[in-house]
């Protein structure tokens, strides 16, 4: 009788019903269906499965800047702000003024024997010509001057701009974005109560604050290839380093978005807002109102603010790290270019190829020419931003999410040798010798052992950083193809 009743759970509509797979034979299946992907080529995807900045600033808990069109007047000098990076009034800004771009060379820390002490690769490294060419130039001052010259009419004011201030809802554009319906706060009471009743086998939560909407299709990656081949190519070829700049930028929106999405799962309340310049309206930067027309003026631009329901503001800092790199990079062993040589060799024994992957994994510290970098954005926000958060993001390996504590001490000094290096070097027209600060200790520009305690203090600086999470490949939101299905990071 057991026997008959089996064979009738077997038998559906008179016919035998197929046995559902295991576990291990799913994983086998998906190991056999899985496509080989290339790892090496000619034509880098740099916008391999991105997000675009106008999308993110459609997103449901992301507050968008206002069209640098549309802003007609500033109320005050720190309204700057308000000018999207990717305005030519943000780029303006830049001129005559310390930003966290020229900061590190500055302070001498690219030089070759600082950076040697430092750990900075040598092909970072660099003097600090660009920094006092940077600072020799004609900076917009007053208020007036940047309203005369920024603001070019429109149907805004900076200080009340919809949807960032004024708390105004903005106008999500619901093509993009799904808000999601997953209560986290409800996953994490449960997840932390022992006695929950909560099965195992309930399906998975939806892990992102909103669902994207649009997906790749075979027809955009031609297009994209056609532009590839059309205006990069030839650079890439000549320049690989070219193709890695070009990953950080296009990439900046997705890293962003990880975040959002990173701590919005710990606090649906949060909000992550863009912004532009800070800083204008520091008190060390009014040097027109005091008559000095030639003093050092600093400015920041983290990629992002993250706002916490209590009011808390934190920095947001991304940085991708590009998967591709020429390929005859490698190390110097035999072994190690043995096994480069046979992974960039095709099946016809040819090695023609720029490119290839290199996915390595991501030390949980800030490197040390970031360190200057994140402590101007705190103190460009002001002395209630205690911490900044940096997201180190990869293409296929995941993200490390840091954050850095302010240290006041350090940014004094950070202070004290910016403006040594504008009254030596700058004002005095004087273009900085190699490791001005590192030699001449009982020079007229050397920093002796005080300069040297900075340097060691930056590199404990980056080592000390709180390890907030790691976040797994699948944690990244990413653009999906229409078939869900891998794909390549290269176009060829």
């Amino acid at each position: 009788t057991t026997s008959t009743q089996s064979e009738k759970k077997k038998m559906k509509n008179g016919q035998p019903q197929k046995e559902s797979p295991t576990p291990k034979q799913r994983t086998e299946q998906r190991q056999r269906n899985k496509v080989k992907l290339p790892k090496t080529g000619n034509l880098p995807d740099i916008h391999w499965r991105a997000i675009p900045m106008e999308h993110l600033r459609a997103h449901p808990s992301f507050q968008p800047l206002p069209d640098a069109s549309t802003i007609k007047h500033l109320n005050e000098i720190e309204d700057v702000r308000y000018f999207r990076q990717d305005s030519w009034q943000w780029d303006a800004l830049h001129d005559g003024r310390c930003t966290t771009s020229q900061a590190c060379a500055a302070l001498g820390l690219l030089e070759q024997k600082a950076g040697h002490e430092l750990g900075i690769p040598r092909s970072l490294r660099r003097g600090g010509m660009g920094s006092y060419h940077r600072l020799r130039g004609v900076a917009l001052r007053s208020l007036e001057e940047m309203n005369k010259i920024l603001c070019n009419g429109g149907a805004g004011a900076a200080g009340s701009s919809p949807g960032y201030e004024t708390g105004e809802e903005k106008n999500e554009d619901s093509s993009v974005w799904e808000r999601s319906r997953t209560n986290w706060s409800k996953i994490r009471k449960d997840n932390n109560n022992p006695n929950s009743q909560r099965k195992r086998t309930q399906r998975k939560p939806f892990p992102f604050a909103a669902k994207y909407l649009p997906v790749i299709e075979k027809k955009d990656l031609k297009h994209r290839k056609k532009e590839a081949q059309r205006h990069y190519f030839s650079h890439w070829e000549s320049t690989p380093m070219i193709a890695r700049m070009q990953w950080g930028n296009a990439q900046e929106a997705t890293a962003i978005l990880t975040a959002l999405n990173y701590f919005w799962k710990k606090d649906s309340g949060i909000v992550v807002k863009e912004v532009g310049m800070c800083g204008a309206g520091l008190r060390m930067n009014r040097t027109a109102e005091d008559n000095c027309q030639d003093g050092l003026i600093i400015g920041a631009s983290p990629d992002a603010i993250i706002q916490y329901p209590n009011g808390t503001l934190e920095a947001l800092e991304v940085k991708n790290h590009c998967p591709f790199v020429p390929r005859d990079w490698g190390s110097r062993s035999r072994r190690n270019k043995r096994q480069h040589r046979n992974a960039t060799t095709d099946s016809s024994g040819r090695n023609d190829k720029v490119f290839r992957i290199r996915e390595l994994p991501i030390r949980p510290t800030v490197p040390p020419m970031y360190v200057p970098q994140l402590m101007m954005e705190m103190l460009c926000l002001g002395p209630s931003c205690r911490s900044v958060i940096m997201v180190r993001q990869t293409a296929t390996i995941g993200a490390v999410i840091l954050r850095l504590h302010r240290d006041d001490e350090w940014i004094e000094e950070m202070l004290y040798w910016l403006r040594r290096f504008m009254e030596n070097f700058v004002q005095k027209d004087i273009p900085p010798p190699a490791n001005f600060f590192w030699d001449n200790t009982d020079g007229l520009y050397g920093g002796g052992e005080r300069y040297r305690k900075f340097v060691m203090r930056t590199k404990e600086l980056g080592e000390a950083v709180e390890l907030v999470d790691f976040v797994n490949h699948g944690g990244v939101q990413r653009v999906m193809s229409t078939k869900k299905e891998s794909m390549s990071l290269f176009l060829d």
